[in-house]
């Protein structure tokens, strides 16, 4: 889902890349068959928003602070081994903040989680 019209940002296309495959790799890795992963974008402002949204596992609120730290998997189940190493979000909120940028999560546990990618948005583009 797009906001009409063009948006653009002021990044690095290939890191904005890195990012994205990230989140959405996350999302289809805790989102359950039959569930939903979407995109959205939106200016605000001086800013350009693209949320990655799913129906998966969610995360516990006390948790939500501890996943931009390195190594830290709060998805990992005993029933559900997860891969990787945990460092996906840590890098991807490096890049976005060295962007001029930020990272942030919205979640409930059993709801699914939003990730939104928050973007400098280029002069010019209103």
């Amino acid at each position: 889902h797009c906001e009409p019209g063009t948006l653009t940002a002021r990044a690095d296309r290939e890191k904005v890349q890195q990012i994205l495959l990230n989140l959405l790799s996350n999302a289809v890795k805790f989102t359950e068959r039959g569930g939903r992963v979407q995109v959205h974008s939106r200016g605000d402002g001086d800013r350009v928003r693209i949320a990655v949204r799913d129906t998966g596992i969610g995360i516990e609120a006390e948790k939500l602070d501890s996943i931009f730290e390195p190594f830290v998997q709060v998805g990992r189940a005993l029933n559900r081994p997860s891969e990787g190493t945990g460092l996906g979000l840590a890098i991807s909120r490096d890049l976005a903040r060295g962007m001029g940028g930020d990272l942030t999560v919205q979640s409930e546990l059993g709801v699914g989680s939003t990730l939104t990618l928050e973007l400098p948005r280029a002069e010019g583009d209103a």
